[in-house]
């Protein structure tokens, strides 16, 4: 999870991205109450994550082909190490904060929102959707058919899903620190199984899934446009 789309007044994402290095603990806080820890080392990768964290990583960066495009990409931990690794790369957020996090770090970065149109877009070869993105503005549909256009023909997208049984869930969350809470958002759950035909409806062929460390990622192509099903009018 890192910044949703630009309505929806990310402030308090760029003081965790400001303070992401210090330790400061943030929390997501759901409507019935309860909080979960957010995994900001994990965001942040390298010596911050652990070593599972480490391993889905590895497992990501090794499906990334040519050109690759991470969205909401946070401090841009797979962006850096796609480049360390001479793969050409890019993040997209809408936190200045973390834009300016991956920059530092010597990878690229863009002050985008997934919804509006993205540099190089329908050229990508690899679109990643990772930290549970999926749920951004609590829409995985209007997500994955933006993933869709965004990649290029026979491009690849990898999403971060939720666990089996879990189907479709609609939230609204914040996120808050001991000493701040941010507005309240859209945010959404989806697991492989229901994902799918989403997915499927807006042009992506499903070619299977990973599960790896507790964490479960779904696979799609692109198919070349001479392969789309016809349409009768």
């Amino acid at each position: 999870m890192t910044a949703t789309s630009a309505g929806e007044a990310p402030d308090n994402f760029d003081v965790l991205f400001d303070t992401a290095s210090t330790g400061t603990a943030w929390w997501v806080r759901h409507r019935d109450g309860r909080r979960n820890l957010l995994p900001v080392g994990r965001w942040l990768g390298g010596e911050h994550a652990d070593a599972d964290d480490r391993a889905v990583d590895e497992t990501l960066l090794a499906l990334c082909r040519g050109r690759t495009i991470d969205l909401a990409c946070g401090p841009g931990r797979l962006v850096e190490e796609l480049r360390r690794r001479g793969v050409s790369a890019m993040g997209v957020d809408t936190s200045p904060a973390a834009v300016a996090l991956v920059r530092e770090r010597g990878a690229k970065a863009e002050l985008a929102d997934i919804f509006d149109i993205v540099p190089h877009e329908g050229h990508w070869d690899t679109v990643l959707l990772v930290d549970g993105n999926i749920g951004i503005g609590g829409d995985p549909g209007r997500v994955i058919g933006r993933a869709h256009d965004i990649a290029c023909e026979s491009g690849t997208v990898h999403v971060e899903v939720a666990a089996p049984g879990t189907g479709f869930v609609a939230e609204r969350l914040r996120i808050e620190s001991d000493e701040t809470a941010g507005p309240w958002y859209d945010w959404a759950r989806i697991d492989a199984d229901t994902l799918a035909p989403l997915a499927a409806a807006r042009g992506l062929v499903p070619v299977g899934v990973t599960a790896i460390a507790g964490r479960h990622f779904a696979h799609f192509v692109k198919p070349p446009y001479s392969s789309a099903p016809e349409t009768s009018e």
